[in-house]
């Protein structure tokens, strides 16, 4: 991509962030660019996964209520100084020879620089993106649950995945989510998500839910677990006092 090219999407990316709909003559006013240019840009940012093109115009994806492709988050995953905080803090979970079921987010991806550290590592992951990289950066041996695909996002969230985690029994369970607040516990985008996790809950002896500050308040369509099936919760930031609270009425603990 020319330079030109890539500041003029920049702009035409800014103005739709403001205004979460925008059409094409309005860009156009608004950039001084030729209608051809607009609508080749926007045939780009789509492919993308950053716009969602309409009749006439172009819509914000907004990460937090769609998947976005998945290589998208990957590009900025040596950046992510919260998944960062939440990964170096879940060593203290880890010890040599375990058998670790870890889901196909991003924020579980940040483990591969701590157990690097330890030896006889097994792991039982749903990523494709995952088991390429603790393969290859980790001297655990990987394992990859079976299944469907999906589009876009380098995971495997079909029915045979869940059967396939039955064959497995794990020490220690690292799942990321989309949401998390007291009423419903953790919550996901898609009813695969949460279902892997829930069959990685059943066949583990405990589970560390990873979870950024930023999603806790939210909540999402399907539920994937209660507070009572999670063992330790692993954030970026300070829980409040409710927070706490419940987490201790409900056997949960905070590693820090």
């Amino acid at each position: 991509m020319s330079r030109n090219m890539k500041k003029r999407q920049d702009q035409i990316m800014e103005e739709i962030k403001r205004k979460k709909f925008i059409t094409i003559l309005d860009l156009v006013d608004i950039l001084h660019y030729s209608e051809s240019t607009v609508k080749r840009d926007l045939i780009h940012l789509e492919k993308d996964g950053l716009i969602r093109r309409t009749r006439g115009g172009a819509i914000f994806v907004d990460e937090e209520k769609v998947d976005i492709p998945y290589l998208l988050k990957i590009n900025a995953f040596q950046h992510d100084e919260k998944k960062s905080i939440i990964a170096k803090k879940c060593e203290s979970l880890i010890e040599d020879d375990m058998v670790l079921f870890i889901d196909s987010s991003s924020t579980c991806l940040h483990l591969v620089d701590i157990l690097k550290k330890f030896k006889g590592i097994q792991i039982i992951t749903n990523g494709l993106m995952s088991a390429f990289v603790f393969s290859e950066r980790t001297p655990a041996s990987v394992y990859c649950i079976g299944g469907k695909i999906e589009s876009k996002k380098l995971t495997i969230n079909s029915p045979k995945a869940h059967s396939d985690i039955e064959n497995y029994s794990a020490d220690l369970t690292f799942i990321s989510c989309r949401g998390c607040n007291l009423l419903q516990g953790a919550t996901e985008l898609t009813e695969g998500e949460s279902y892997i996790k829930r069959g990685f809950r059943k066949q583990s002896q405990r589970v560390a839910l990873l979870v950024d500050s930023e999603k806790l308040e939210t909540s999402f369509m399907h539920k994937s677990l209660d507070f009572q099936d999670i063992d330790y919760v692993v954030s970026d930031g300070e829980f409040s006092d409710a927070w706490k609270h419940d987490f201790m009425k409900k056997g949960v603990k905070i590693i820090d």
